[in-house]
């Protein structure tokens, strides 16, 4: 009778851990990233492929880089892909972040109305060409919203030396929203705004607008993917984030990354 309860103790556990392991994989995966790799189609490009190739669920959750490291700090996502060093090495610095890759990228372009009033296209660099806008009095749109886009314009905006936040509200225009709607208002607006290339290319609605300046250093734009600290979230399995990431880090990868492209240009370039 005693062996039998034993048994029957046995088979309970065995059967609760292997509970236990099923509603551990079947919990999807949260990848939070940047709104610029979901309005490019990337993403669209990615998942299914990372779901097929590894047979772990995806959950996709975008908004700009500062609200994704916000987020992943309170422990809502597994791995996180974003494009802001600066921000980067500081989440990691805090102990929010684990392992992180730098993966693809692409740059900024400063663009503005096809007849360039402020005459942006001569001078020598970026910062040059933000003090050209702040002084000719023409508006200026920012997203404004901590995105990785957002921090990339601020720090041109200190590199002028150039406060933004104390420009005239007539002039420095912020949308508080993703790349679309705020191109959509500088094409409203005849205005200058910095916009990631591939966001650029793929915008349905240029009327008006152009690329003014580019290939300056201060437009480099990296993106990483970076998993969050399971140390800080027991609910995050280094186990699952692993095979993510080395998914990431394949030839694979690379490829379907360099696949998107727009009348011919590559939208990222992959840094495998």
């Amino acid at each position: 009778m005693k062996a039998k309860y034993i048994y029957t103790f046995c088979a309970f556990i065995f059967f609760f851990s292997l509970f236990l392991m099923l509603r551990t994989t079947e919990r999807p995966l949260t990848l939070m990233a940047t709104t610029t790799t979901e309005d490019s189609g990337l993403l669209a490009i990615l998942i299914p492929e990372i779901e097929k190739d590894t047979g772990q669920k995806i959950q996709v959750v975008t908004f700009g880089t500062g609200k994704v490291l916000r987020s992943a700090m309170d422990g809502n996502a597994d791995i996180i892909l974003v494009h802001d060093p600066i921000s980067e090495q500081e989440f990691i610095k805090n102990g929010f972040g684990k392992d992180r890759h730098s993966i693809m990228r692409n740059d900024f372009v400063l663009v503005g109305p096809t007849d360039n009033p402020a005459g942006v296209a001569k001078m020598e660099n970026a910062q040059q060409s933000f003090e050209k806008i702040y002084r000719s009095g023409l508006p200026f749109v920012s997203r404004g919203d901590e995105s990785g886009t957002h921090k990339a314009e601020t720090r041109i905006w200190q590199a002028a030396e150039i406060d933004s936040p104390l420009l005239s509200h007539n002039n420095y225009i912020v949308t508080g929203t993703g790349m679309g709607r705020s191109l959509n208002i500088a094409v409203e607006k005849s205005a200058y705004i910095l916009s990631d290339r591939a966001s650029w290319l793929t915008f349905q609605n240029k009327s008006g607008l152009k690329i003014l300046k580019e290939n300056d250093p201060l437009f480099s734009n990296i993106y990483s993917i970076i998993s969050a600290n399971p140390e800080q979230h027991s609910h995050i399995s280094e186990q699952n984030q692993r095979v993510i990431i080395n998914w990431f880090l394949t030839e694979k990868s690379k490829k379907l990354i360099e696949s998107l492209k727009f009348q011919d240009q590559i939208l990222f370039k992959s840094l495998l």
